[in-house]
């Protein structure tokens, strides 16, 4: 059984809260499970000490007893509408109470234009659905839940909340044009697309700080299996604040998809140093720190699965970043890699066992460190085809060829990281740091590691 050793992870940092240690209470109303889901996790990613009830209002009435759910709430997060009518009925009953808390509207974004007029009818904060925010709606919730809930407090936060800046986002899916808001940020260019995201080069409005803006295309709001992935693997990534996984800034919904905010890594990816020759100094360094950052996403209960060079960033500070985690999976978890013929994830980075559709583990990912290593220190795949199917073959059954004799030496840790059958490999990423230690307080200064130095044998 293999064991993946933990590492403590900083705390969250927290907004301030002016309802107590315990975080407020927030009701979030919403008929749709998938976004009911989607706004539970941007609320408790933004604000970690808030207890969040979810109600479907379609399981009981908005009517006569039921209308007291909410009420004991220090605020509603009240979603689904879609027309002015539905809005002020909602309102009209939820207010019906002199103890009615403050209530978040959520609504398309073709009623923007009535937002004080629903503001004048109880809404204490109007956010389009379409186009929402979790930054933002993590604000208005800390903003009301310091309030006072008597009805001209709220009326007077809501009529002097600020209007939104939004960015448009034009893309295309599936043969069709699609264009999305997003709550503060401008389209640059796109810098990928594939059926599972489209990720794009974007400017904050406000400041023009450039970020990356990535829509989750495979997780439309209204699959709720699609979406608890989305969430699980968000919760815990943006909860890395940034350490070793790339830092978050935002996240919300634009349209019928997820997105989320992240730092801009303009230093690049590994891909584009592997383009020079990277001495296999540097390849060890790298190597240790992909170990480092793989202690942290394992301590999730998380493999990565989709490791290569072009997932791997470097900040300004030269310190490693993982990316691309949307195919991230449970331990014992099966990676599905097939979907209709074509391959979810990258066939040459791809251990023994996810090319089989097997149980993955810390291990397979350890595997891909090792396909990443090979390639580092030789400017060659250890394995190549003419095909998928080919390459996942000879990741099967074909012997890890042997490093040149100048190198030799790093041989035994190409062979334990490369291993057909886990048990062989490293037991975990804490274990390989481990391993590489020694040879790293060999190494000289890399300030003044030249080119084709090679890293020392210890014979």
């Amino acid at each position: 059984m293999n064991t993946e050793i933990p590492t403590s992870n900083p705390p969250p940092q927290q907004p301030p809260q002016c309802t107590g240690a315990a975080g407020p209470h927030i009701s979030v109303i919403e008929g749709s499970i998938g976004y009911q889901r989607l706004l539970t996790s941007l609320i408790r990613a933004a604000l970690p000490s808030a207890e969040i009830e979810g109600i479907d209002p379609f399981s009981q009435t908005m009517r006569g007893s039921g209308i007291a759910f909410g009420i004991n709430s220090d605020v509603i997060v009240l979603g689904g509408i879609g027309t002015e009518a539905e809005a002020m009925s909602a309102l009209q009953r939820l207010r019906t109470r002199e103890s009615c808390p403050p209530i978040i509207l959520l609504t398309s974004h073709e009623l923007e234009p009535l937002s004080s007029r629903l503001c004048a009818a109880g809404a204490a904060a109007v956010l389009q659905k379409d186009a929402l925010s979790q930054n933002v709606l993590a604000d208005t919730i800390s903003r009301l839940t310091g309030r006072s809930r008597d009805k001209e407090s709220t009326a007077k936060a809501c009529a002097t909340h600020e209007p939104r800046e939004f960015g448009h986002f034009v893309f295309s899916v599936a043969s069709e044009r699609v264009v999305l808001a997003v709550d503060g940020y401008q389209s640059v260019t796109t810098l990928s697309a594939n059926p599972m995201a489209q990720v794009m080069l974007a400017e904050a409005i406000e400041d023009g700080t450039r970020v990356v803006v990535k829509f989750g295309l495979s997780t439309p709001v209204h699959d709720a299996a699609a979406v608890r992935q989305f969430c699980d693997r968000y919760m815990y990534f943006s909860s890395l604040k940034g350490r070793s996984a790339v830092h978050h800034l935002d996240a919300g919904i634009a349209g019928t998809w997820p997105y989320v905010v992240l730092e801009y890594l303009a230093a690049g990816d590994l891909r584009r140093r592997m383009l020079g020759r990277l001495s296999s100094n540097a390849a060890a360094r790298i190597l240790h720190q992909l170990a480092a950052a793989l202690i942290d996403v394992h301590a999730g209960g998380f493999a990565h699965m989709d490791l290569k060079p072009e997932n791997i960033f470097f900040r300004d500070d030269e310190s490693l970043v993982l990316i691309d985690f949307n195919i991230s999976t449970r331990m014992r978890d099966v990676t599905r890699i097939r979907t209709s013929d074509d391959v979810v994830g990258s066939p040459s980075y791809m251990s023994p066992e996810q090319g089989r559709g097997l149980p993955v583990d810390g291990r397979s990912d350890l595997y891909s460190a090792g396909v990443i290593f090979y390639e580092m220190l030789t400017g060659q795949m250890p394995f190549s085809g003419e095909n998928s199917a080919q390459v996942i073959f000879k990741h099967l059954h074909e012997e890890v060829p042997l490093l040149p004799r100048q190198i030799r030496h790093l041989q035994p840790i190409v062979d334990r990281l490369l291993a057909k059958n886990p048990d062989e490999r490293f037991a975990n990423a804490f274990e390989l740091l481990t391993a590489l230690q020694p040879l790293l307080d060999q190494l000289p200064d890399p300030r003044g590691d030249a080119g084709d130095a090679l890293v020392p044998s210890p014979h």
